[in-house]
């Protein structure tokens, strides 16, 4: 091998590293700023049912649950809605579906919309099809900005009403850990119901935790509990765990129901738990 073929493979030799250096610090780059991206988008945090009430808003609560036009006028600075557009069975994206839609997509107080609340594969068949429509419809007509939502109750209906098949973009998962059955709260639930999600293929950055803050103490079919201090901190340190960063949460739910009562508007422990939880992550 000559000098000269010598110095011409140890000048492409540099080149070679030089260009990896370039592209492994691009690559390097990229991932420092996706991960200081999703560190700058906190989560937003959903309570239901409050009737008028703004104390929530004080713990901490950037998402509210509104179902007229009129009323988002009235969320504060940093509050946007979840906007009820559901359907215990839902059914394809019609004009008067998509007419709503319209009228609200450019709007900056409409974070998602809540398309349906737990339903069931075996009284629904055509669920998944119609939410599909639902939420094409809404990532259309608003650029992706504003997203779709459901909850799920049963583990049969994880895989059918999946992203992939629904083509939602949140899916709440509601495993409410403290009852007659379960005094000290089951915190095994929370687990099971997030493995069996993701094994349906619901993606962890898909999967909105459902915080139980409710009992049925005072109700006419007692079976659920309201949690203590203690018990409710622990079921946000468990979701936590399994779910560090999810786009949003759900807190069910602040005012009374007559399946739900009491709620969080009845425990001050509890609305301290939540605004600490909040603010600190602890």
């Amino acid at each position: 091998m000559t000098r000269t073929t010598k110095i011409t493979l140890g000048a492409g030799l540099l080149a070679l590293l030089a260009s990896l250096v370039v592209a492994l610090t691009a690559t390097s780059g990229g991932a420092q700023a996706e991960a200081q991206t999703e560190a700058q988008t906190p989560t937003r945090h959903f309570v239901t049912n409050l009737k008028g009430a703004t104390a929530p808003f004080a713990l901490g609560y950037t998402l509210a649950d509104k179902s007229s036009v009129s009323s988002l006028s009235t969320l504060p600075t940093g509050v946007q809605s979840v906007f009820w557009l559901g359907q215990k069975c839902p059914t394809p994206a019609d004009s008067t579906f998509k007419a709503k839609v319209d009228a609200l997509a450019s709007n900056p107080k409409v974070f998602a919309y809540y398309l349906s609340d737990e339903p069931h594969i075996g009284d629904c068949p055509g669920g998944p099809a119609a939410l599909r429509s639902r939420a094409d419809y809404i990532r259309a007509a608003s650029g992706g900005r504003q997203k779709s939502f459901i909850v799920l109750s049963k583990v049969a209906d994880y895989k059918p009403f999946a992203p992939a098949s629904s083509h939602v973009d949140l899916v709440g998962l509601d495993p409410y850990p403290c009852s007659i059955a379960h005094p000290q709260c089951d915190l095994s639930k929370i687990g099971q119901k997030v493995d069996a999600a993701r094994a349906a293929g619901v993606p962890l950055t898909a999967i909105v935790p459902v915080y139980q803050a409710f009992g049925q103490e005072r109700t006419t079919s007692h079976y659920y509990n309201l949690p203590t201090a203690s018990q409710e901190h622990a079921i946000l340190t468990e979701w936590k765990r399994l779910v560090p960063s999810p786009v949003m949460d759900y807190t069910y739910g602040w005012s009374n129901q007559g399946s739900a009562n009491p709620t969080l508007v009845d425990s001050l422990a509890l609305q301290n738990v939540f605004s600490t939880f909040f603010a600190t992550g602890r």
